[in-house]
């Protein structure tokens, strides 16, 4: 079920940026095909003449009403932005526009199109060459910038995610694979049974409807032991198990009761021994000392657990649910 929302949410996530691509293309919100003017400074540098792919660091200058964006801008404000020119053999040149913190959001968006996250290209040209190098006049434009949303939601959201995700998943193996085996050897050697054992007599206090020999109590003894221990691929059977043996003690099959509440409670909010999952993604990140978060776990779970338990009985006690669990024995 999981699987098939995920799969909406990415469908939903590409039909949005590729409409919203069409309204952006349909409204030329990115002005393709125009022409801006400006003027290229190159700070008092005398250059005779450019030569062809020679890169010259200059600063070109736009007013606000020449930008071509639908920012808002200060009336009359002239823009004065760090670029390079690059002049080609056949007329003109190429121009990297570099991104500061006076750059506007809508050429950010189209850089961004480029795949650059340091300058925007643009295509320049110039009537005549003041010789004295100086100041230059230029048109500047870009070249068309289309589906941007989309390439960002395709390359920058699914592509990178499914990369990461399985570079991820590759470092986990190694450290999953350890760390497991450890476990197991604490499962084989007595330890889950005698953690087992230290938790009776606190269950009993927690389910009072649940007799301390039924089947239910041992799988809900042993869900919770291997959750402390980090092994929640063994707690999920005996979750399983649970529930369907507690089903069988309610008076109204299919309806959760208090015990049922309060399992799912301590399922959810279990205390980590051995955060064996977390430990293994920071190591997979790069972590320097990846076991370090043992103890901050191990308060943050008992908190939430205390603070899960003490909820449930709670509410559980409250007169609306009472009535509730009157009328369906009444029922019954």
């Amino acid at each position: 079920m999981l699987n098939y929302i995920w799969l909406a949410l990415i469908v939903i996530g590409i039909s949005v940026a590729f409409f919203g691509d069409v309204h952006d293309i349909s409204t030329n919100r990115y002005h393709n095909g125009e022409e801006f003017p400006g003027s290229i400074d190159f700070r008092g540098a005398v250059i005779p003449f450019l030569e062809k792919s020679t890169k010259y660091t200059c600063y070109l200058s736009a007013t606000s009403e020449h930008l071509g964006t639908r920012q808002p801008f200060e009336s009359n404000r002239e823009y004065v932005l760090k670029a390079e020119l690059v002049p080609n053999p056949a007329g003109g040149g190429i121009l990297h526009i570099f991104a500061d913190e006076s750059f506007p959001a809508q050429w950010r968006e189209i850089m961004n199109g480029q795949g650059s996250s340091e300058y925007l290209t643009a295509t320049v040209r110039w009537d005549s060459i003041d010789h004295r190098g100086i100041i230059l006049p230029v048109r500047f434009r870009f070249d068309p910038a289309k589906f941007l949303r989309l390439n960002s939601v395709v390359n920058d959201g699914v592509v990178k995610s499914a990369k990461t995700a399985v570079e991820l998943c590759i470092g986990l193996i190694g450290i999953m694979a350890l760390w497991l085996g450890i476990m197991r050897i604490a499962e084989q050697s007595g330890l889950m049974a005698k953690i087992a054992c230290a938790l009776k007599p606190v269950m009993r206090r927690l389910f009072p409807d649940v007799p301390p020999e039924h089947p239910a109590m041992g799988a809900m003894i042993m869900n919770i032991s291997a959750n402390m221990l980090g092994l929640s691929n063994a707690a999920t059977p005996f979750g399983l198990k649970a529930m369907e043996e507690l089903n069988k003690l309610n008076a109204k099959a299919g309806t959760a009761t208090d015990a049922m509440c309060t399992f799912l409670v301590i399922n959810t909010s279990n205390v980590q021994l051995v955060p064996t999952t977390v430990i293994a993604i920071r190591a997979a990140a790069g972590s320097a000392n990846p076991a370090e978060i043992l103890g901050p776990v191990l308060v943050a779970t008992f908190v939430s657990l205390v603070v899960g338990v003490t909820t449930a009985k709670l509410l559980a006690k409250l007169p609306i649910y009472r009535r509730q669990i009157e009328k369906m024995n009444n029922k019954l």
